[in-house]
């Protein structure tokens, strides 16, 4: 974008080489006398030949993606094209760079990921391993995360990924000799605990909802517990202690924070994503509402560092908060969109007797409306803001409607 060159008022010849979408606006707008004022020019600078957009006052990025790209989703695009906006709507008078159409009518863009959510490259080793406090690790193998405590007596270690098979077990050992005494479950989900058997001669620890998952799976690869609570248990072991709580059911009934007091940090999984924002559908959670709730307990932990069991790092108490912050966001936006969009319309927009059909409906307008002030407040904040979260906006729809928690308010 270049802000100093002059400018020139566009053919429609100009516009339709730029894009199809483009063109199309501009037949809209009578060229004669007009272009100027509807603020499309045509850049001369670094990019020569790409076209701009000086944006008016109450313009936002979706409103001009709708305008000049043809669909308020390709705002990503405008994002992607104009890096000086970090993520926000453009200021009035501000040139706006018109990105180039893509490919194919089926392409889909995303928003750019922050500098702080971005991965690092992993040493020839294939993995990072990372100290908490004097006794405490954390094992990433790309974006799978597990952890360890080296006791007196032992290690205890937390979660194994099937990703995390080859390396774990040699990780462990280039730090301690020791043998593997004891493996906590954070919950049930392979993705987490794909690699449990590994330790199967240690003492298997998890939530009482964890191990009944398991025994139903009946796989060999995630060992039953052998040792189960249902609210707490305080692992003392070496010199170590571990405090496992339960908040209630969140992203899976069982999963449970792992506490390591004195190394100063805690591990919950699929909870708070360090940088990101949550996974499809909160990874299928149990209790969206849980989800949430498991936010606030974890803030109350006196930690420095924070394993959330994805993606590129670790975090610290500033995630956790940040995390919540957007969680709660998406909550009370969800609610004021229900609360402002009547379902009866929807029912004459489809066939007599179709009510799924006719809450689908009502269910997309809502998360329509509630995206705005998300996309504005949080894009450039976390990775993959925009990714899910028309999904993840119905998901926490369906859940405002039919769990209807009274101690989460706007």
């Amino acid at each position: 974008m270049c802000d100093t060159c002059p400018s020139e008022k566009p053919t429609r010849r100009s516009l339709i080489k730029w894009s199809a979408a483009a063109a199309a606006a501009a037949a809209a707008v009578p060229l004669a006398g007009t272009a100027q004022a509807a603020g499309l020019s045509i850049a001369t600078g670094a990019k020569r030949g790409a076209a701009f957009y000086v944006a008016q006052a109450g313009d936002t990025l979706k409103t001009i993606a709708g305008r000049f790209l043809g669909n308020v989703d390709r705002w990503k695009e405008l994002l992607a094209a104009n890096p000086g906006l970090h993520g926000r709507d453009p200021r009035a008078g501000q040139k706006v760079t018109l990105p180039e159409s893509p490919a194919g009518p089926n392409t889909r863009t995303f928003a750019p990921i922050p500098a702080d959510s971005k991965p690092t490259p992993f040493g020839p080793e294939g993995y990072r391993l990372t100290r908490f406090g004097d006794r405490g690790y954390g094992v990433q193998v790309g974006p799978g995360q597990s952890a360890f405590v080296v006791t007196d007596t032992g290690v205890v270690v937390l979660d194994a990924p099937s990703s995390h098979a080859a390396v774990l077990p040699k990780v462990i050992a280039s730090v301690t000799d020791k043998p593997v005494t004891h493996f906590v479950y954070s919950h049930s989900h392979s993705d987490h605990v794909g690699a449990a058997n590994l330790f199967a001669n240690a003492v298997l620890i998890g939530h009482a909802d964890t191990a009944s998952t398991l025994r139903a799976a009946k796989d060999p690869a995630r060992p039953v517990p052998t040792v189960t609570f249902t609210d707490q248990h305080v692992l003392d072991v070496g010199g170590q202690r571990l405090v496992l709580s339960y908040p209630g059911p969140n992203h899976e009934s069982g999963n449970i924070i792992i506490h390591a007091p004195q190394q100063r940090f805690a591990m919950m999984v699929d909870v708070a994503v360090p940088g990101w924002a949550p996974f499809r559908a909160f990874g299928s959670a149990d209790s969206v509402p849980g989800v949430l709730r498991a936010h606030n307990e974890l803030m109350k932990l006196d930690i420095e560092h924070f394993v959330g069991g994805h993606m590129h790092r670790y975090g610290g108490k500033q995630d956790i908060a940040v995390s919540r912050e957007f969680v709660f966001d998406m909550w009370n936006e969800t609610t004021k969109a229900i609360a402002a969009t009547p379902i009866a319309p929807f029912f004459g927009q489809v066939e007599a007797g179709n009510t799924w059909a006719a809450v689908e409906l009502w269910y997309d307008a809502i998360a329509v409306k509630a995206e705005d002030p998300i996309i504005r407040k949080w894009t450039g904040r976390l990775g993959a803001v925009d990714v899910w979260l028309r999904e993840n906006l119905k998901t926490m729809a369906v859940s405002a409607r039919v769990d209807q928690p009274k101690d989460l308010g706007v």
